[in-house]
């Protein structure tokens, strides 16, 4: 498999059951295939999700409910070249994201704590080594390791509360500082390449597109869409995949949804897929 390919998660179904399955497109949005496959080669679905490439892309760790009886999730590693999968996690941590650290030495998850909450943690590729970095009574979801290693992003959801914040922790999860202030959801953050920025989600008005400088704390707003939401942002060189649908009507807006391809300053918008599925959280 080529190594300069998106990966995506493609909510879909046939019929039977809904599902979520791993997709890989060209740059261009070209040469679509198929890295997982519902129903399995014993009968049974499962959901697969979140695809996160390592450093050389020659694998990807996503999070899927294949052998759990309830279907929750644990994470998975795939080699691209064979196609073959192991996987690093067990029980019932249902986690719902993964990355990876910057030496691919270890993995950043969100998972259940023992309320049944999610919260940040880091294990090694072995699935030893498992620490909780975040505790109650907040939820920490989506976090996301700086390229530079030094610093961790996540998302904050207090309790009872409707608004959602970005934060940053270092490693250990000491240190933890809040970048956004607007009284909002705001999700999916995504580093620059340099580890300087974060583009993510804020839903204040119509949900869009912001990125942050996580030093100085600038703030650099994208258009929002006409029509729709923009989600699911992902940073690589100097442009972003995110996923939207803004050429959806009112109707199919909450469950469709294709991915796009833009400049990291929000010029020369493609849309790379076209189905009708919801196609998100992506990686390239």
């Amino acid at each position: 498999m080529d190594h300069a390919r998106i990966v995506f998660t493609r909510f879909n179904g046939d019929g039977k059951e809904m599902f979520n399955d791993l997709f890989a497109i060209d740059r261009d949005g070209k040469n679509e295939t198929r890295l997982t496959m519902n129903p399995g080669t014993d009968g049974k679905y499962a959901d697969h999700a979140a695809p996160r490439y390592n450093r050389d892309r020659t694998l990807i760790a996503f999070v899927s409910t294949k052998n759990h009886e309830r279907r929750l999730y644990n994470i998975f590693l795939m080699d691209l070249a064979t196609r073959k999968t192991a996987q690093v996690t067990t029980g019932d941590l249902n986690i719902s994201s993964v990355d990876w650290s910057a030496d691919d030495s270890r993995l950043v998850f969100a998972g259940a704590d023992e309320k049944g909450l999610q919260q940040v943690h880091v294990v090694k590729m072995d699935g030893t080594g498992f620490t909780r970095l975040t505790t109650g009574p907040s939820e920490h979801m989506n976090p996301m390791w700086s390229p530079r290693g030094d610093l961790i992003a996540f998302v904050r959801f207090a309790p009872g509360s409707k608004s959602s914040h970005i934060l940053v922790m270092d490693p250990g999860g000491r240190e933890q500082r809040q970048l956004t202030t607007d009284d909002t959801l705001h999700a999916n953050p995504s580093w620059s390449p340099d580890g300087s920025w974060l583009i993510f989600r804020c839903d204040l008005d119509t949900p869009h597109l912001r990125r942050l400088h996580v030093d100085t704390g600038e703030i650099v707003l994208y258009e929002p869409p006409a029509r729709g939401a923009d989600s699911s942002p992902v940073w690589s060189g100097h442009e972003v995949v995110f996923s939207s649908s803004c050429d959806r009507d009112e109707a199919e807006a909450d469950a469709l949804a294709n991915l796009y391809r833009m400049s990291d300053t929000g010029e020369n918008i493609q849309r790379l897929t076209n189905v009708q599925a919801f196609d998100y959280c992506g990686d390239w």
